[in-house]
């Protein structure tokens, strides 16, 4: 089954100590997956890889500095197009009643800008999710922001955004 996602949610759960992924779809369908802090330190470092090629394309050559700047600058422009503040929309059929625990996966750079991300959960079920850019970063955005809610302590970055900064000596000039 093929559905275009409509909305990507992730809140913390204190009681599991894991974080819940929810992500529907146009066709009003839902899916709930849970998250453990060692998946997401797995997860991390690969969609990073993605971003990287992404966002740097044939830039191979910059310096680290410069190479985080600029994941930095594309990170920002990409969820500055995304609404963080909508809750998420409680009219859709949860087809998972239980959330699936995600126990593996990978993420798979696509040839046209779409990245493959493919969640393993432990009842064998595989969940292959298409994001675009805004997608893909919009999914960072989220995992950085409620691993910080969960104090997990991965202090998950893209890019370097302090490398973008003018030093307080210059003068900006535009």
């Amino acid at each position: 089954m093929s559905s275009t996602l409509h909305q990507i949610t992730m809140s913390y759960s204190a009681e599991e100590d894991r974080l819940l992924l929810r992500i529907s779809t146009t066709e009003k369908s839902e899916f709930q997956f849970l998250l453990t802090r060692r998946f997401v330190q797995v997860l991390w470092p690969a969609l990073m890889t993605v971003i990287e090629q992404e966002d740097l394309g044939t830039g191979k050559n910059l310096s680290p500095t410069t190479k985080k700047a600029v994941m930095a600058m594309e990170h920002q422009q990409s969820v500055g197009a995304s609404d963080f503040t909508r809750k998420h929309d409680e009219d859709s059929r949860n087809l998972t009643p239980d959330p699936l625990l995600v126990v593996g996966g990978s993420v798979n750079p696509g040839k046209t800008g779409i990245t493959g991300l493919l969640l393993k959960t432990h009842k064998g079920a595989e969940i292959n999710l298409s994001l675009n850019k805004e997608l893909l970063h919009a999914l960072c955005k989220l995992l950085i922001e409620t691993t910080m809610k969960a104090g997990w302590g991965l202090d998950l970055t893209v890019g370097d955004a302090a490398a973008v900064a003018v030093p307080a000596d210059m003068k900006q000039v535009h």
